[in-house]
């Protein structure tokens, strides 16, 4: 745990430090936008750090999975 905790702490400080400037000079419509991409960004990394069983991308992925097989049988016939 500690070092997947080392790991997201290392990435997460990079991407600030990369989009620090860009963050300053922007407007406030695309400060909110960049917050909201942020909150999955947390959230999966809390998963990863955790190792926690809550929905995760994987999930997402499986809810599309049956729609997505009708439609290809669908269009292959």
């Amino acid at each position: 745990m500690n070092g997947r905790l080392l790991c997201l702490i290392l990435l997460l400080i990079l991407l600030l430090a990369r989009d620090i400037r860009g963050f300053k000079k922007s407007a406030r419509r695309e400060r909110i936008v960049y917050a909201a991409l942020w909150l999955p960004l947390l959230y999966l990394g809390l998963l990863f750090v955790a190792e926690l069983p809550w929905p995760n991308l994987n999930t997402i992925f499986d809810l599309f999975a049956k729609p997505a097989s009708r439609i290809v049988q669908w269009l292959k016939a």
